[in-house]
């Protein structure tokens, strides 16, 4: 049997340690036609339509998120691979993000051929590595999450999958929103969500927001229309502690014995006027 392209939508080896999730700050561009029925609806500033019920979910569920101290997040991905000839084959990856703000954060990610990547960030360094290929790579980068993911976004091109989740300043997901609808309850892992879809040039969402006391996300699903094939990225955000012990050590990076370090290079920092990683 011939090889068949596992395509990742991610571009560096070093940073494979998210979702898969590229650019979700910035796909929520134009408008999302709604229903035949559409409510009330409000301007953005692109004269795009906007449901202010999804609008107002989305924010509670941000706001609430960034007023998290810290977090420990479980989950899963599926992800579309588009071969040449037009078939899509799905593939997954399992991943756990232990997250303190305001500047540490340790991250899981096994593929599904087993292979297991981490990361970590310790308020000064940002240290992959790779189990399979049994190497690393470290990167001194700001002192807090926010600039850190922007520093990774700008000057190693390498955004972080679902690093708009991990931000401590979400605002701007809303702000962006110029398009989007309510589509109503779905639910998720048994839980009644909150099902919103919002529409972008290149890029479609749909967010599922728990509806219970605690709104988290608890599923995302893009579309890459831009992509050939057009394949989707669906990611389940099953386990939500919002007490775990999380100990300073647990964000600081040891080499295992063997693992060969690899230079992991920069490029030039190129301005960016958005925040978040795009």
């Amino acid at each position: 049997m011939g090889k068949h392209k596992k395509t990742r939508l991610t571009i560096s080896l070093f940073f494979l340690v998210f979702l898969s999730l590229l650019s979700f700050s910035g796909t929520l561009n134009h408008a999302l036609a709604a229903d035949n029925t559409p409510g009330q609806q409000v301007t953005g500033d692109q004269g795009s339509a906007i449901d202010p019920e999804a609008l107002a979910i989305l924010k509670k569920a941000t706001d609430y998120l960034t007023g998290l101290a810290q977090f420990r997040l479980k989950g899963y991905k599926e992800e579309d691979a588009v071969q040449e000839s037009g078939q899509k084959f799905q593939f997954s990856a399992s991943f756990d993000v232990c997250l303190k703000r305001p500047n540490r954060l340790f991250v899981t990610r096994m593929e599904d051929d087993g292979i297991i990547r981490r990361l970590w960030y310790d308020g000064k360094t940002a240290s992959m590595y790779d189990e399979g290929e049994k190497v690393y790579g470290q990167l001194q980068v700001p002192d807090t999450i926010d600039s850190m993911l922007d520093y990774l976004e700008t000057v190693v091109e390498s955004p972080l999958p679902l690093a708009d989740l991990l931000y401590n300043d979400l605002s701007h997901l809303a702000e962006r929103a110029r398009s989007g609808m309510y589509l109503g309850i779905s639910f998720v892992q048994n839980s009644a969500c909150d099902h919103l879809a919002f529409r972008g040039e290149s890029v479609d969402c749909q967010i599922c927001i728990d509806r219970g006391e605690k709104p988290f996300i608890r599923k995302i699903v893009i579309t890459y229309k831009d992509l050939n094939g057009e394949p989707q990225l669906s990611a389940h955000l099953e386990e939500w502690d919002l007490e775990p012990q999380l100990s300073d050590t647990l964000f600081q990076f040891s080499p295992p014995e063997g693992a060969r370090r690899i230079k992991v290079v920069g490029l030039k920092r190129r301005d960016s006027k958005e925040g978040g990683a795009q």
